[in-house]
């Protein structure tokens, strides 16, 4: 009841290598399969990593805009704010300037109002004060032109 015995020795070893064959033509189109989706992750991997290098590059194209339109917007500031520097020391100048002539001309029409006789206290007590005399109105005047050629000269 053996079939073995009646089988000679060499087709069964035929037999074992068919069957090992077999199972390595298994493996083999296992591997095969596998690394054809190795290699098209490969592409994609390939393809995205193209498109991470294009981005990369607009980035870098786009932060050298930045850079250059944030200069160029510091030279603007930068000139403006120079020029209320400017305009600053011009009005400070000004004031300074007119806060002088103002006091010459109190000044004089103190002085001058010392000079004039009082009027008697039956008088209207709401008189008008009166007016610099010529030789203040001249100092003004002259006071308003130094200022004018300083400020001439600042610019």
């Amino acid at each position: 009841m053996t079939v073995l015995p009646a089988l000679p020795l060499g087709t069964i070893l035929e037999l074992i290598v068919c069957v090992f064959l077999g199972a390595t033509i298994a493996y083999c189109a296992m591997l095969d399969r596998r690394l054809r989706a190795m290699r098209s992750g490969q592409d994609g991997l390939r393809e995205l990593v193209g498109e991470l290098n294009n981005a990369t590059q607009r980035a870098v194209s786009a932060i050298e805009a930045l850079k250059q339109a944030s200069a160029a917007t510091g030279d603007e500031l930068g000139e403006s704010v120079n020029r209320a520097r400017v305009l600053a020391d011009e009005l400070a100048l000004m004031i300074e300037s007119g806060e002088r002539i103002a006091e010459r001309i109190t000044r004089g029409s103190h002085a001058a109002e010392r000079n004039v006789t009082p009027q008697p206290a039956s008088g209207p007590r709401n008189a008008i004060p009166p007016k610099p005399s010529g030789r203040d109105a001249a100092l003004a005047a002259r006071a308003a032109n130094q200022l004018l050629d300083a400020l001439k000269k600042a610019r």
